[in-house]
């Protein structure tokens, strides 16, 4: 089967599948590696995979792209305007014309590509792009476009939301990546929204488990907690996660250490100027971005991990830690973090300091409770959350959209 991913693409998750010299290649769209993760099993089953992506770093143009090619892979990069509404190039913020240059260019390498069917990420440019090449399409939402729109009130993502529900009402196919976003996105799906959970890549299952000796598991010195958050906002809601570390150890854990990751959440940035402020900067290190192998190495010297995350589709930062053995603290109202988590964690009121602590306190204290926690996850990431399991499901709707007439769609 020839099969199209359409989506947030970065050239060094996917230079392993490329025989040419990339550096010279643009850079992609980053922050959906398992798109990379999904692209490698396919190929693998012997599938032919075209990509389709956008870059900040090449002309936008409606009628030309960069193509790179390997074993039966290929990759084409469309050029994406830099700004959302101010003009340059000549052209219109991308969000001004609804992204109509990235789709006309996206739309026009797919019907050069001639997949047998186009399976695009994120019901916006890529989702409406698949739908206006008139070729079979699976469009996967990530989010739901009316809950982005209510954490994120701005114009640009009103126009991202009216872009998600006309992809929807036209799309063919559509699946989610939780049950959560599966029920908040049927509404505006003529048909029933299928469920396929995003894939872990397969390096994290050579070593799966917890690499902690039983020791620092009951007890032992130093222990450290994890927090992976990318940007500071109300989303994200860092700041009750923050406080009730302050809670723990004026309570009398004064080994533990917090460990935070991500976008401001380095050192001087937004959350340690918080921290400063606040008075709660003892034991707090501040590793902000952080390559992802280097995390994953770090995760695993862990203790547990906080998500305080008010809200998230399929979290896979969540599934990434679970995988090396590490139990999670999440969101019981926070979309599908519950789903994720099943039994390799526990739930709680994330937006209260102290609930967050007394949850903390079960897993420091109680051994018995810790180690079930450890297993449970590492089970579930293994049944779940593997590329083989992922692409099983999603073969399964590609067959399904051949199977439908599809019309042109464009305009």
């Amino acid at each position: 089967m020839h099969i199209a991913i359409a989506g947030p693409i970065a050239t060094e998750n996917i230079a392993s599948f490329l025989t040419c010299n990339t550096e010279r290649l643009p850079k992609g769209y980053s922050g959906a590696p398992l798109l990379a993760t999904l692209i490698g099993e396919l190929l693998k089953r012997g599938h032919r995979v075209s990509a389709f992506t956008t870059s900040t770093d090449m002309p936008a143009d409606r009628s030309k792209w960069t193509c790179a090619m390997g074993d039966q892979f290929q990759i084409y990069y469309i050029g994406q305007r830099p700004h959302s509404f101010r003009p340059k190039f000549g052209y219109l913020g991308r969000a001004m014309d609804f992204f109509s240059v990235e789709r006309a260019a996206l739309v026009k390498a797919i019907r050069e590509a001639n997949p047998d069917v186009v399976h695009a990420h994120w019901a916006y440019e890529f989702g409406l792009s698949a739908v206006e090449s008139g070729k079979p399409h699976v469009v996967t939402c990530h989010d739901a476009p009316d809950v982005v729109l209510k954490f994120m009130p701005n114009a640009y993502r009103f126009v991202r939301y009216l872009m998600g529900r006309h992809c929807l009402a036209k799309a063919g196919v559509v699946t989610a990546v939780s049950p959560y976003l599966r029920d908040a996105v049927q509404k505006y799906f003529k048909g029933s929204v299928a469920v396929v959970q995003n894939p872990l890549p397969d390096f994290l299952f050579l070593h799966s488990g917890h690499t902690q000796n039983s020791t620092q598991a009951s007890g032992g010195e130093p222990r450290r907690i994890a927090m992976v958050i990318n940007g500071w906002g109300s989303l994200k809601n860092p700041e009750p996660a923050l406080r009730a570390f302050g809670l723990l150890r004026s309570s009398g854990h004064a080994e533990l250490e917090l460990h935070l990751y991500g976008a401001d959440f380095g050192p001087g940035e937004v959350a340690e100027q918080w921290c400063h402020k606040n008075g709660l900067t003892d034991d707090i290190h501040f590793h902000g971005c952080t390559p992802h192998r280097e995390l994953l190495e770090q995760l695993r010297t862990m203790h547990f991990m906080i998500h305080p995350a008010l809200e998230e589709s399929c979290p896979m930062g969540i599934a990434e830690a679970m995988s090396l053995g590490l139990p999670v603290i999440g969101g019981d109202e926070s979309g599908g973090v519950p789903w994720v988590i099943g039994e390799g964690g526990i739930t709680t009121d994330v937006t209260s300091p102290q609930a967050i602590a007394d949850t903390a306190k079960i897993l420091l204290s109680d051994a018995t409770v810790w180690q079930a926690c450890s297993e449970a996850a590492v089970s579930r990431t293994c049944e779940t959350f593997t590329a083989p399991v992922v692409a099983d499901l999603y073969l399964g709707e590609y067959l399904k959209a051949m199977s439908l007439p599809v019309e042109c769609n464009i305009g």
